[in-house]
């Protein structure tokens, strides 16, 4: 059985907002996909950031306060999310 990277990163969102059923699964998976290309595009369009914890960190924090925030204007960036991507632009 071949590891399904994509409903383990939507298992562990799930579990740290509490969250039961399949009901929004593809929207978590939506808030997921952008986040990851907002902290990419953020740091490196073109670096391989998956080796890095920060980066899913990063991605996980922000894909839930864009869930967790629906509705409100997200027209800045939450700080805890921008402490993570800044130390991966450096890395990079």
């Amino acid at each position: 059985m071949k590891f399904d990277v994509e409903q383990w990163e939507v298992d562990n969102f799930k579990q740290a907002l509490y969250l039961d059923g399949e009901e929004e699964d593809q929207l978590i998976k939506d808030y997921l996909k952008n986040a990851k290309a907002y902290v990419q595009n953020a740091v490196n369009p073109t670096a391989d950031l998956t080796q890095y914890e920060q980066y899913t960190f990063a991605v996980q924090m922000l894909a839930q306060f864009w869930y967790q925030n629906r509705g409100i204007d997200m027209s800045n960036t939450p700080y805890q999310v921008l402490s993570m991507i800044q130390p991966l632009g450096a890395r990079v």
